[in-house]
């Protein structure tokens, strides 16, 4: 409540009294009465006389006499009441003149009678005690008017303020999905570049970020985890750029005692430069323990057990698979059973069973006895060598690839990409011929079909 606002409940208002009465003599002892009362005092000969007076003056309190000539006090407070409901109408009457007294209650509805003659003190104070109840009650009328004024105001900046909240939170998912595509964009540029800078032996080896993106699927990790995991996997190689060549294209296992030392501490430079950036901390911590084992032979640091997240797991087993079917774990490159043969054995004390159980549910495949017409797929479920049946269009209705195009492990790889970039997935119909090795989950899609 402002200062004015104080001051203008502070002001008193002088309260306004009216005295009727059709004898001279009586409204002179009356005004005697109130004449040092904090109250305008108004006085009228006749009921007639008295309504010219309410309608000109501001009056709080009235004082009529009962039996008055032309217009008696009842008939004259009655009309008080109904045009002037707020006064406060007190009846002055005759001894035992119940007549008027009932008159008056039923018609003037006073609040309050005397007798003739009264007592001055309890006249005057039942006036002035109505005066102070009447402050009170323009008071609070004052309150409540400055409550629904400042409420209607705080209605208003509220209204304002949650268009302005709006406003900003619309801003700031802007803000936040280009910083979020601009990660994005710096972890593929990134990851094309250790691509070029690490050897790859072996063509038919995965997508790690579609491989631990699949492994994630099976094994139902929540989607704010499966966005670091990705960045991981891909960035998980950042600290190998400085390696010598030597380094890179000697397999693990046939480096010297100090090389394989030098190569050990690849996960723990990789974390400590991404752990400066904070949306890039939880991204830091899977790489800092993707390569340690749950039994504690792993490193940097031996961790174990607890300590390696549903996510690090997932990135151990896909890494050391790729790993092996590239051939930089081993002296030479394992084939895809040879490596999960080696996986195996290692279970539960390396690898997370249910890590190395989603791994092979996603890569056990089974050659398709008959070719299949325009099925319509997942993008997981991509298999090279099937063609397109339809035109692949994404949900804006652009077109993407045309009907007819064969899907090469590039191709296969764009489309994932495409498809995760637009967080809606693709209607993908393709062609597959006799013969080609699908997924047994896809052989299932494929029966249940038809």
């Amino acid at each position: 409540m402002s200062s004015t606002e104080l001051n203008q409940l502070d002001t008193e208002v002088i309260p306004g009294l009216l005295l009727v009465d059709d004898e001279v003599n009586v409204l002179s002892s009356l005004k005697r009465l109130f004449r040092k009362s904090n109250c305008n005092v108004f006085i009228a000969n006749s009921g007639p006389e008295g309504i010219e007076i309410l309608k000109e003056q501001s009056i709080d309190v009235i004082i009529s006499d009962a039996r008055m000539p032309e217009m008696s006090g009842p008939e004259f407070l009655a009309i008080a009441a109904e045009e002037y409901p707020d006064t406060i109408r007190i009846l002055l009457t005759g001894y035992a003149d119940m007549e008027a007294v009932v008159d008056a209650v039923n018609l003037g509805k006073v609040s309050h009678y005397l007798e003739k003659p009264w007592d001055d003190e309890k006249l005057k104070e039942l006036v002035d005690d109505t005066f102070v109840a009447i402050g009170f009650k323009k008071q609070n009328e004052y309150l409540q008017s400055l409550v629904t004024s400042q409420n209607e105001k705080l209605t208003e900046a509220n209204e304002t303020l949650e268009a302005t909240v709006k406003e900003r939170t619309q801003k700031i998912i802007e803000i936040n999905g280009a910083l979020q595509e601009n990660y994005k964009s710096t972890i593929d540029l990134f990851a094309n570049l250790l691509e070029m800078r690490n050897p790859k032996n072996n063509a038919d080896a995965p997508d790690i970020a579609i491989l631990v993106t699949d492994m994630a699927e099976v094994m139902q990790l929540p989607q704010r985890e499966l966005i670091h995991l990705i960045r991981a996997a891909k960035m998980r190689y950042m600290s190998q750029m400085s390696f010598a060549d030597e380094l890179l294209h000697t397999p693990y296992v046939s480096l010297s005692k100090e090389q394989k030392r030098e190569y050990q501490q690849y996960p723990l430079k990789g974390a400590q430069l991404l752990s400066n950036i904070r949306p890039l901390v939880p991204v830091a911590e899977i790489i800092l323990r993707h390569k340690e084992y749950l039994n504690g032979e792993g490193y940097p640091k031996g961790e174990k057990g607890a300590a390696l997240s549903k996510s690090v797991q997932i990135l151990t087993v896909a890494n050391d698979y790729i790993e092996l079917l590239t051939g930089r774990m081993q002296k030479a490159p394992l084939t895809h059973a040879e490596a999960i043969q080696y996986l195996d054995l290692k279970s539960g004390s390396y690898y997370s069973i249910d890590a190395i159980e989603a791994l092979k549910t996603l890569l056990s495949t089974t050659k398709l006895e008959t070719a299949v017409k325009n099925h319509r797929i997942l993008s997981n479920q991509l298999v090279c060598g099937m063609t397109l049946s339809q035109d692949l269009k994404n949900h804006n209705g652009d077109s993407l690839l045309p009907k007819g195009s064969e899907l090469a492990n590039s191709t296969i790889t764009i489309i994932t990409e495409l498809e995760r970039s637009s967080k809606k997935g693709f209607q993908i119909f393709v062609n597959i011929p006799a013969g080609l090795e699908v997924s047994k989950a896809l052989l299932t899609s494929i029966k249940s079909t038809r």
